[in-house]
């Protein structure tokens, strides 16, 4: 059975959510694995994707601005102001991001290398809302003094937890160290 092009990326993407499903070890995941589970040649992954790490940082990112996405389309939030419907959004976010560590690990150290701001305009929206009286550049330097300190801190909690004293593994702590991040910018971000 010969597949198009497109069938065939459709059907390599949705191996590696299946595998992220699994649980499996994604840094021991091999081409070779993800080509036989997707039944197409190891050369079709390499084409399409350059890498293995290219293409399981594009499925997670994928899997996170599903996340983002479905938040932002849910109405339940409509009666919180917008600053406190960014912090629902990002504790969701970072919730995900504790019970799938290693998977949003692999994606933050992959964008922070590369310089991949994509995470950081998708809070372009929701920053709008909460800061109308700002400008676009404005705007996308606040979503990095959100977005920049989370991916840090997420990287290396312990660490963290050492410096601060803040727990990012404890969802009540988490929770307080979002909100803190967030009245930070509302009652400081003075241009």
């Amino acid at each position: 059975m010969r597949i198009n092009d497109q069938e065939a990326k459709e059907r390599i993407i949705l191996v590696v959510k299946e595998m992220m499903k699994e649980d499996l070890d994604l840094d021991r995941l091999t081409v070779r694995q993800i080509a036989e589970r997707a039944e197409v040649g190891i050369g079709l992954i390499n084409y399409y994707f350059k890498s293995k790490d290219k293409l399981i940082s594009l499925v997670v990112g994928e899997v996170m601005a599903n996340l983002v996405s479905d938040y932002l389309s849910q109405e339940s939030d409509g009666d919180l102001d917008p600053a406190n419907r960014l912090k629902e959004m990002l504790k969701a976010l970072y919730g995900f991001g504790e019970k799938h560590n290693k998977y949003v690990h692999y994606l933050i150290t992959h964008t922070l290398l590369e310089g991949d701001l994509g995470a950081a305009m998708m809070l372009i929206p929701k920053l709008k809302e909460v800061f109308p009286d700002k400008d676009e550049f404005q705007i996308r330097i606040i979503a990095l003094q959100i977005l920049l300190p989370i991916q840090i801190t997420s990287l290396n909690p312990g660490s963290f937890h050492l410096y601060s004293g803040i727990d990012l593994r404890d969802a009540g702590q988490r929770n307080n160290y979002i909100d803190m991040l967030i009245d930070n910018l509302m009652t400081g971000s003075q241009f």
